[in-house]
């Protein structure tokens, strides 16, 4: 997914704009339809059973993180629009926040809108909402 969505920062305009759509689609599209989530289906038929990548079966609420691919794979299609529409430095700004979140879910297991929903909860803000 960053390499798809840095090819399409580097790559700029339409040509670049197509990977960034691919990766949104791709979080989007794979949160509702397990088959069109080409990454996780390569990790659990080929990584994994190839012992390159090791399965971490952890008790957690996986609601927040299907919310979180729906936001990070919606703002990715947006981006790509606005590289369309020749903005690119909203693109870039949309984009960079939406891979580092993805990069520190993908490497640490760090989920940044968990995290920032366990604070809300922790503080009574989201039970007052």
């Amino acid at each position: 997914m960053i390499v798809l969505v840095g090819a399409g920062l580097i790559l700029q305009g339409v040509p670049g704009s197509l990977p960034i759509a691919i990766a949104g689609a791709i979080m989007l599209v794979g949160r509702f339809w397990w088959p069109a989530d080409v990454v996780r289906q390569f990790v659990w038929r080929a990584l994994e059973p190839a012992g390159l990548l090791k399965r971490d079966d952890v008790h957690e609420d996986h609601e927040t993180r299907r919310v979180a691919r729906v936001i990070g794979g919606a703002i990715w299609l947006i981006a790509a629009a606005f590289l369309l529409a020749g903005i690119p430095a909203v693109t870039w700004v949309l984009s960079i926040p939406i891979g580092v979140m993805v990069a520190l879910d993908a490497s640490l297991d760090f989920c940044a809108l968990c995290f920032l929903v366990a604070q809300l909860d922790q503080r009574g803000i989201l039970r007052r909402a």
